[in-house]
């Protein structure tokens, strides 16, 4: 399952893998290297949250506050289940008061 343009979701019999995508600039080839192992899909997309928020260097309330925005709308876009999203939600809601 594609998350946004750089980060992919799959899993097998054991884990849920999160993918990072990457482009050769050799030759533009693009592959998915495996960033990160999970046992479920929310610990999954919380750990992406978390990314995607330290990404933003924490440099204002409002970028760290937009991302989150950004983040919940994809996860939506995923149509995941309402405990899977309230879950996701919760999680970011931590994020942002830890800061």
């Amino acid at each position: 399952m594609l998350v946004g343009k750089d980060w992919k979701i799959e899993s097998d019999s054991f884990n849920v893998i999160v993918y990072k995508k990457s482009v050769s600039k050799k030759n533009g080839v693009i592959k998915w290297r495996p960033i990160a192992y999970f046992a479920t899909l929310q610990s999954a997309l919380k750990y992406l949250v978390k990314l995607e928020v330290n990404e933003t260097e924490l440099k204002d309330l409002i970028s760290v506050n937009k991302k989150l925005g950004e983040l919940l709308a994809l996860v939506k876009k995923l149509q995941l289940s309402p405990e899977a999203l309230q879950r996701v939600r919760r999680s970011s809601k931590k994020a942002v008061n830890t800061i």
